[in-house]
């Protein structure tokens, strides 16, 4: 059984999955497996992994049709036959000691889980810079290196983000417990993270920075979230269901609140479409916040009041309205909210365009409308000066057909009139009278002739 098994998702990486999986290939603890699974690329991420693998036996490959990123760490979850389960994206960075840390302190501490810092990798400017925001201990009592979660429940979701990657979890706890990840594109690790979080009975905190989070990359699942915007709500909406079924929805209710807060907050700031931004917030406003349980968080209670105001403005406003308050609730917070007032703004503006194209097109189209109406009228007013003139001409013909029948009549009365006379008494003698003067003028005509 090899030490640990280092599971990456790959789905067109090209550019970064060598350095990637050279980092793990790299670490201080010899016994591990690497299993990259590529979900479908179309770049060359599958022929640079077969390439790889050709140089290293410790690397192995899975290759499936794209199912997004939950079937894909599924599909390594699957095959791993490690002590300890670490999951990488595939364009990230381990520090060499990162899973010989880890795994001592877990194995000291007998841990079901290890957390452990992590640090920004800034992709367009190459520098590394510490983010704080991913291991907060604040609330634990100084000093803590393996608690109970049960014991402290308040702040445990949202102190250590749903990442995987600043986490090394025990392969028996994932399996005993049946973790798994969602099958959703974005925020698949939600629910894996947050049930191990909160099922968990030991886990052990190292406070080192053994990761490097790459951000500013273009293709990056974080950066490509308006193509699957909703995400991030089906992984909330399981999470509640499964704290409910598990019983400890109540012990753990104000952590999750909190997280989701933030996750609805955080995920409207990210969205760079207005499509997107908007189904989001009418999703949240129409059913999303009262069943994340959002409306029960009080101001006291908010670990963010930024995100919580954010929250409230979903609740009461829409469309430019949400948009413009959205702006000053985070230029209130200063300098730490350029990056998102820049990502509004912009989002006002484009929705601005999108209204003024709206505005030209429905002028197109009321033009066309009138346009059309005009050529209606035309017709009806051809119709029923034809309507007219055929019953002009229906008047004429039934006019000449009752004299054409007069006449018929007429005629069939001289007819049998002429009848009449050919058969009377008189007629018979006259001709017969007449029959010598009849015979001489054929002659004289016959003569002449």
């Amino acid at each position: 059984m090899p030490k640990a098994s280092v599971i990456i998702p790959c789905y067109n990486a090209e550019r970064f999955v060598e350095e990637t999986v050279r980092s793990a290939l790299a670490q201080t603890v010899r016994d591990i497996e690497v299993i990259c699974v590529d979900d479908g690329s179309t770049d060359g991420t599958l022929a640079i992994l077969r390439e790889l693998a050709g140089e290293e036996p410790r690397i192995r490959i899975i290759v499936q049709e794209n199912g997004g990123e939950g079937r894909t760490r599924n599909a390594g979850l699957e095959v791993a036959q490690g002590e300890w389960i670490y999951c990488l994206d595939a364009d990230d960075i381990m520090e060499p000691t990162l899973l010989e840390e880890a795994i001592a302190c877990g194995t000291r501490t007998s841990a079901d889980m290890v957390i452990f810092r992590s640090r920004l990798l800034d992709n367009q400017t190459g520098k590394v810079r510490d983010f704080r925001w991913c291991f907060v201990t604040s609330w634990l009592p100084k000093g803590t290196e393996v608690f109970d979660p049960a014991d402290y429940p308040d702040h445990i979701m949202n102190s250590f983000q749903n990442w995987v990657h600043n986490k090394l979890f025990r392969a028996s706890f994932v399996h005993e417990r049946n973790l798994c990840f969602q099958h959703l594109y974005r925020a698949a690790d939600l629910l894996f993270v947050c049930r191990a979080l909160t099922e968990a009975h030991r886990i052990a905190l190292l406070d080192r920075p053994l990761h490097r989070y790459r951000v500013n990359n273009p293709k990056s699942a974080l950066v490509t979230s308006d193509s699957h915007p909703l995400d991030f709500y089906e992984g909330f909406l399981e999470l509640r269901k499964t704290l409910e079924e598990n019983g400890t929805w109540e012990r753990y209710r104000l952590s999750f609140v909190n997280w989701a807060c933030e996750g609805v907050a955080g995920n409207l700031e990210r969205l760079r479409s207005v499509e997107s931004f908007m189904l989001v917030a009418d999703t949240m406003r129409e059913e999303g916040l009262a069943r994340l349980d959002l409306p029960s968080l009080s101001r006291e209670d908010a670990d963010n009041l930024t995100q919580w105001e954010v929250c409230r403005a979903v609740e009461e406003s829409q469309g430019a309205e949400l948009l413009l308050r959205m702006v000053r609730i985070l230029y209130s917070q200063g300098d730490r909210s350029d990056a998102a007032i820049t990502r509004l703004v912009g989002g006002v503006r484009r929705r601005d365009k999108e209204i003024a194209r709206l505005r030209k097109n429905n002028e197109t189209l009321r033009k066309s409308v009138l346009s059309k109406t005009d050529q209606i009228t035309q017709r009806d007013e051809e119709i029923a000066r034809l309507r007219e003139s055929n019953d002009d001409l229906q008047g004429q013909v039934s006019s000449k057909t009752d004299q054409v029948r007069a006449r018929d009549k007429e005629i069939a009365r001289l007819k049998r009139k002429n009848e009449d006379l050919r058969g009377s008494v008189s007629f018979r003698a006259g001709r017969a009278l007449t029959a010598p003067l009849r015979a001489m003028r054929n002659l004289i005509n016959g003569r002449r002739a």
